[in-house]
C-alpha cells in the first residue's frame, strides 16, 4: 500500500507517494494555513511510523488509559477530515460514519469485517490529503469566517470555519494520534524516540 502525503516544495504544495497511484494534485498554498498544513503533514509521518504496528487483531479492542479502540480512533480522524472537507465545499466520502465515528460517537464499536485496518487507514490518509488540498486552496475569506456550525464546538474559543480547520489539522489530529500511538505502546512496542 503507497504512502502519500503532501509536501510543499518549492512554493507549491504536492501530493507524492513513494508507491503506485493515480493521485496527483498541485496547488498554491493558501498562506492562512500554510503552517498547520505543515504540522498536519509532521503528525502523518509520525501516524505512518505509528499505524504498522497497529495489528488488524486488535481493532476492536479498547486500549488501557484511554480506552478507545483502534477503529474508532481512525475512523473518528478520517469522518472529522472528511467533515472539515465539508466545510470548505468539499464532500463526505464515508456519510454512514458520521454517527459511528463522528464528534460525541460512542466508541464501543462492535466488531465489523468491514472495518478493516488498511480501509480506514486509507480513508485518514485520503481525507486529510483532500483537507489539506482544500485549505491550501481555499481563498473565499468570507467562508472562513463563518461560523462552524458545529455543535461540539458551540461555546468553545474555537469560532469560525478557519478556526475549525486550524483544530482539525492541527491540534485535534495530534491528541488523537497520541491515543493511537498509545495503543501500539500497550501492545508492547518500542518507544519510537
Amino acid at each position: 500500500m503507497p504512502t502519500i502525503g503532501v509536501k510543499y516544495v518549492d512554493g507549491l504544495w504536492t501530493t507524492e507517494s513513494d508507491g503506485p497511484t493515480t493521485a496527483t494534485h498541485v496547488r498554491q498554498p493558501n498562506p492562512m494555513f500554510e503552517r498547520e498544513i505543515s504540522i498536519n503533514q509532521f503528525q502523518l509521518e509520525y501516524f505512518d511510523k505509528v499505524i504498522p504496528d497497529i495489528a488488524e487483531s486488535s481493532m476492536f479492542s479498547p486500549a488501557p488509559g484511554h480506552g478507545h479502540t483502534p477503529v474508532w480512533i481512525l475512523g473518528h480522524l478520517a469522518i472529522c477530515s472528511e467533515l472539515g472537507q465539508k466545510l470548505l465545499g468539499g464532500s463526505i466520502s464515508h456519510p454512514d460514519w458520521i454517527e459511528r465515528f463522528g464528534p460525541r460517537s460512542v466508541d464501543d464499536i462492535a466488531p465489523d469485517d468491514s472495518l478493516t485496518l488498511p480501509l480506514v487507514t486509507n480513508a485518514l490518509r485520503d481525507g486529510y490529503r483532500e483537507l489539506c488540498n482544500l485549505a491550501a486552496s481555499t481563498t473565499d475569506q468570507a467562508a472562513l469566517d463563518r461560523p462552524h456550525g458545529m455543535p461540539s464546538l458551540t461555546g468553545t474559543p474555537i469560532v469560525t470555519v478557519a478556526d475549525t480547520i486550524a483544530l482539525l489539522l492541527t491540534n485535534h489530529f495530534a491528541f488523537h494520534l497520541s491515543q493511537l500511538s498509545s495503543c501500539r505502546r500497550s501492545a508492547g512496542m518500542p518507544p519510537l524516540f
